[in-house]
């Protein structure tokens, strides 16, 4: 009996924190700074809705416009990822090191992803290229 009651009131634990693993919020809700990252690149009316969700014991936050454009942010509103899907990333979110480079070496293309990760920046171009680059904008590698 005992060992039933465990079972069930896990079950239940765990679908209860399962259930707001994801939410919907709104703009106000988001941290600060990615609040003016999103005031400074992109026009909020252009928001089609805002997720948080939790991973582990930290939120991150996902920005979805109206246009298919996905940015994700850290519990800090750090940015950590922008798809585009195929619009440019905008001026001014690739650091100017990496824009100079792709103008330079792919002047007829242009970045549609945008992710920084631990040790690496990575880029996407429209026509599906990767470029690996460290976190001082030196380019590393090419991945297609």
């Amino acid at each position: 009996m005992k060992k039933a009651l465990a079972i069930m009131a896990t079950l239940f634990i765990s679908l209860t924190a399962c259930a707001d693993h994801e939410q919907t919020i709104v703009f106000s809700e988001l941290p600060a700074q990615a609040q003016s990252f999103v005031q400074q690149h992109f026009n909020a009316a252009d928001i089609a809705h805002i997720e948080k969700e939790r991973d582990g014991l930290h939120y991150e936050f996902t920005v979805y416009l109206k246009n298919a454009t996905k940015i994700d942010f850290d519990q800090s509103g750090n940015l950590e990822s922008i798809d585009c899907e195929i619009y440019p990333v905008p001026e001014g979110i690739i650091p100017a090191v990496i824009a100079n480079y792709l103008k330079q070496h792919y002047p007829n293309h242009f970045a549609v992803k945008y992710a920084i990760g631990r040790h690496t920046l990575e880029i996407e171009l429209g026509n599906g290229m990767e470029l690996l680059f460290d976190l001082d904008g030196k380019f590393l590698r090419m991945d297609d």
